[in-house]
């Protein structure tokens, strides 16, 4: 059989001899640059195509080949979308060169542009990914999810010095090698170099959904402890087989928090907390080496955990996760005081705004909060926050703004905004009070929150 390398062939396998795809008309080729016979197509990602393929210099070796596929962008992406692909595509390339010399990468065997494609040749690795095996075998038990771990954390120790961060973890781009069971990490297509600039429009999402981090699909940032996210997504998914990406859809990154509430099988103390660090929101917050995981996944009890080696159910983890022995109590935040401090206190001093304008034009002071309160909560709950931080910062408008009208009544102010300079002088006031009002209220409860957590 020859291959049709026409990416969009709906039916590439065509009889020896033929010169032309019997089911697109397009040309045949029997050997890629005079040494890989393409046997059949594997899969297709999201601007690449894979096939299997023989080496025939290699005495027909099996291996992978690799194809951009560009024809996606003709249609309306244009020359940039085409573009970042291919830097994308060579950038792949580039890695495997500089990693595949470790033996849970595959090689890159070669890298060339032939009939107006871009392919690359990189070792086969024959046996399941995980997710394969998640549908044959079922959801994976404690000592599993432990192999896992410290089969995969090495290879990504090793990454991670290289300065290269894998940015798509996930089931399907780990292969538990058939003849020696090991992990091999693979598509390295979206890794990035910590000394690269990100390089993201706004919209476009580097990773899978459900399983990157919240600064990579913001702000196109990315760190080791992001790769360690996404290894703690996997092993969730692993673990309860519920969809990351269907979770995420529903509640944004807050799911996170109560991961547990989707576990049948009981798994251990020191597990759960090793999860509950690599899922943290703020990547400041989560583990930020892999010997830092290694360490404490195979920490001796007494050594670095002081925890009992005993396996409970996941109702009785669901209240509050145990705390670590033998180490200071570190207080965690729901999210990030620096990343929420200027969506505080916009939000103060915006809808504080917002009120003065409505109660100005309006007058009547129902009508007015009742109009604050829809375009206020619309603005907030469009934002791609955690469910928790909207309903925060909702909260904290609400209570500033309460002060605001009663400020209002109180020294009966009527229509500053059509009041000529003295009006102006008084709204930029509140404005101000606003927001700092907001600011005052963030620092109170963060204050609160940490006495609670501490003594309750």
């Amino acid at each position: 059989m020859i291959c049709c390398l026409n990416p969009d062939c709906p039916n590439p396998q065509n009889p020896h001899g033929s010169n032309f795809c019997l089911s697109c008309g397009t040309g045949l080729v029997s050997l890629l640059r005079n040494r890989y016979r393409i046997i059949e197509p594997l899969g297709r990602g999201g601007f690449a195509r894979t096939y299997l393929a023989e080496d025939i210099d290699k005495l027909n070796e099996k291996c992978v080949v690799k194809q951009l596929v560009r024809g996606q962008f003709y249609g309306g992406g244009g020359s940039e979308a085409q573009k970042k692909a291919t830097e994308l595509f060579e950038r792949e390339a580039k890695r495997l060169q500089e990693l595949g010399k470790h033996d849970q990468i595959p090689t890159l065997f070669a890298y060339f542009k032939e009939n107006d494609y871009l392919y690359l040749v990189q070792e086969l690795i024959e046996g399941q990914n995980l997710l394969q095996e998640l549908r044959q075998q079922g959801v994976l038990n404690e000592t599993k999810i432990r192999q896992l771990l410290n089969d995969l954390l090495p290879v990504l120790e090793i990454i991670h010095q290289q300065q290269v961060i894998h940015r798509d973890i996930k089931a399907e781009n780990i292969i538990r090698r058939q003849h020696d069971g090991r992990l091999v990490l693979i598509d390295f297509g979206v890794s990035k170099q910590t000394k690269e600039t990100a390089n993201t429009t706004p919209g476009t999402i580097i990773g899978s959904m459900g399983y990157a981090p919240i600064e990579q699909l913001q702000f196109g940032e990315a760190y080791p402890a992001s790769d360690f996210y996404s290894l703690g997504i996997t092993c969730f998914y692993l673990l309860t087989n519920a969809s990351p990406s269907q979770l995420w859809i529903k509640q944004g990154f807050g799911w996170t928090v109560n991961w547990r509430n989707h576990i049948s099988q009981p798994i251990s103390q020191k597990l759960g907390l090793i999860l509950d660090k690599l899922l943290q929101e703020n990547h400041e917050q989560r583990y930020q080496s892999a010997k830092a995981v290694l360490l404490d996944l195979n920490a001796q009890p007494g050594s670095h955990y002081n925890v009992p080696h005993t396996v409970i159910s996941p109702q009785q983890l669901l209240p509050q996760p145990p705390p670590i022995q033998q180490q200071p109590t570190q207080y965690i935040s729901r999210f990030s005081l620096k990343e929420l401090l200027p969506g505080v206190v916009i939000t103060g001093s915006g809808s504080t705004f917002l009120a003065i304008a409505l109660l100005s034009f309006l007058g009547t002071t129902l009508i007015s909060s009742g109009l604050w309160l829809i375009i206020l909560g619309f603005l907030i709950f469009t934002q791609s926050r955690s469910l928790f931080e909207k309903t925060y910062l909702f909260l904290l408008a609400v209570i500033t703004n309460i002060f605001i009208v009663f400020i209002f009544q109180r020294w009966q102010i009527t229509n500053p905004l059509q009041s000529g300079i003295n009006g102006l002088i008084v709204v930029v006031l509140l404005v101000i009070l606003g927001g700092l009002l907001a600011f005052i209220l963030m620092v109170i409860s963060q204050i609160l929150d940490k006495i609670m957590a501490r003594y309750f």
